[in-house]
């Protein structure tokens, strides 16, 4: 049994038990909770478990903390018959059964073609998958135990941004919907070059296919507050001036990189948690000048100086601006702070 759980199965009385509960549910279960929504779902919830626009996100957070409670009032009330090498680990599981349902009830076409995957899988001598720290990866079989390295969240977007060029290069004549799977699939992995998540290919091959499924509503507003966790708070909120200064120059560095879509969609929105806008926040540290703010966006000093009179900008207004759609703003953005995080924040060890 992992010894995190020893103190709460040996207590003596009801008051430390309960003292103890809390302390795996709020310290051990809630992150690994939120973590799993984030990257399995795109869910973001707050640290006491809200999130007021999107309420399949509430619910999928509910759900899985009530499994967990459950899983620790039957170990507590008798002899436990399950053995948890890791609680955190178990923790993920049943998150993970919770998105798998999900996506399950919401997603039916893109389960049917993971399911597809599965079954190709597993017949196929040279196309497989296998388990790795709690993951299902999959890829040709001579990649399983090898050093090949995991394709990256910041390579798999750019992937699907890529994947008219990859169509063009690999059937230029024909129609990818009626090749078969095993070589579409192999040439899939033949581009990548190393293992995937079962997950990212099913994103993958599902844009290629121009597979469509009713819309989750993931990629909301709250892939804002996602971004004030993990990097905001940490980078923009620094013991050490000439460190923030520094974290946030190489912010600007990626921001200026990103396609200008999702470059436009990001910074529009952003706010810092003194609610300070990105260009007030880049002006007022001396990274940028209104000139150079001009040059990156493509506008003038004074459309710059308008656009920073409306930021930060809600999704709507953002919509108007770019002259696109809700959705396309949302996928925009997710993007950016997928490649945010992946070149600015350090990459998180797996449970």
């Amino acid at each position: 049994m992992d010894q995190l759980l020893l103190p709460y199965l040996q207590a003596r009385d009801e008051s430390e038990r309960q003292q103890l509960l809390d302390e795996l549910l709020k310290v051990h279960a809630a992150p690994v909770v939120r973590e799993t929504l984030r990257r399995k779902l795109g869910f973001y919830v707050s640290a006491q478990g809200i999130n007021p626009r999107n309420q399949d996100a509430e619910d999928a957070y509910q759900e899985s903390m009530t499994r967990v409670l459950q899983l620790l009032h039957d170990l507590g009330a008798s002899s436990p018959k399950t053995e948890i090498d890791s609680f955190e680990h178990y923790v993920g599981r049943i998150a993970t059964n919770i998105c798998v349902d999900f996506l399950r009830a919401k997603s039916p076409v893109r389960t049917r073609l993971k399911d597809s995957f599965r079954d190709l899988f597993h017949r196929h001598k040279d196309l497989v998958s296998w388990e790795y720290e709690d993951e299902i990866l999959c890829g040709f079989a001579v990649w399983r135990n090898t050093n090949k390295t995991l394709l990256s969240n910041q390579r798999a977007s750019d992937m699907e941004i890529e994947l008219q060029t990859f169509q063009a290069a690999r059937f230029a004549h024909e129609d990818v919907r009626t090749v078969p799977l095993p070589r579409v699939v192999a040439k899939i992995f033949d581009w990548i070059g190393g293992p995937v998540e079962i997950d990212t290919l099913v994103r993958i091959m599902a844009t290629l296919f121009d597979v469509k499924d009713r819309p989750i509503e993931s990629l909301d507003d709250d892939t804002k507050p996602l971004l004030e966790t993990r990097f905001a708070a940490s980078a923009l909120r620094s013991d050490s001036a000439l460190q923030a200064k520094e974290l946030r120059s190489r912010l600007w560095q990626v921001v200026k990189r990103l396609p200008p879509e999702q470059r436009d969609a990001f910074s529009f929105t952003f706010e810092d948690d003194d609610g300070e806008d990105l260009f007030t926040v880049l002006l007022s540290s001396g990274i940028v000048t209104l000139l150079e703010l001009a040059r990156v966006f493509g506008r003038s000093v004074e459309q710059i100086i308008l656009l920073a009179e409306r930021m930060p900008m809600d999704t709507p207004t953002v919509v108007a601006e770019l002259n696109t759609s809700r959705e396309n703003v949302y996928k925009w953005r997710f993007r950016a702070i997928q490649r945010l995080e992946a070149e600015l924040l350090p990459p998180r060890k797996k449970k």
